[in-house]
């Protein structure tokens, strides 16, 4: 199932939490969160890093035995299937919503143990940060007392410029669709 987010629905989730980068984001973009995020190399870097590049987002946890690594897995074949020129324009960006647990030494050892090529990027920010993206990209998920995550399974694809283009839940049902939604957000040029 795919749905866009409109402007308004956009701005009413990110209300508070969003500082303006008029000269690369516009209105709709994470690029405006102002927020430091730390990759699995110990890099720090923000959203704004990311313009002009399509964005496939979902968000996972190391330590998830079922649905995250079933959507790395489909996000693989997707891009292995892509041809070389959307493989160049297209970055993978896993974020964790487990920051507590997944350092950048459990971010490595995650992506060496599902084979991850070193063009994606494995991030983690601050709880209240990784909240607020969620809540702008429209993912759901909770902690519950064992220590786990329950969760959406919600792959987002963002255009050069950082905004939202394509969602769809569950990657291996539709694979096709994503990989159309890919390809025509390259089509959009940063300015």
């Amino acid at each position: 199932m795919s749905r866009r987010l409109g402007n308004a629905a956009l701005l009413g989730l990110a209300l508070g939490a969003l500082v303006v980068r008029v000269d690369q984001a516009s209105e709709r973009s994470i690029h405006q969160l102002d927020a430091s995020w730390t990759d699995d190399n110990g890099q720090r870097m923000t959203l704004a890093d990311l313009y002009g590049v399509v964005q496939v987002v979902p968000f996972f946890y190391t330590s998830c035995e079922s649905a995250c690594p079933l959507t790395v897995k489909a996000l693989q074949a997707v891009a292995r299937d892509a041809s070389s020129a959307n493989q160049a324009h297209t970055r993978f960006l896993l974020i964790t919503v487990d920051p507590v647990r997944d350092t950048p030494a459990a971010l490595r050892q995650y992506r060496h143990k599902m084979h991850i090529g070193q063009d994606w990027k494995l991030l983690r920010g601050a709880a209240t940060d990784v909240r607020k993206l969620a809540a702008l990209l429209g993912f759901n998920y909770e902690q519950i007392d064992s220590g786990e995550f329950v969760h959406s399974n919600l792959v987002t694809v963002l255009n050069p410029h950082g905004e939202v283009v394509y969602q769809q839940n569950a990657v291996a049902g539709d694979r096709a669709a994503l990989a159309d939604a890919i390809d025509k957000a390259r089509a959009v040029e940063p300015q």
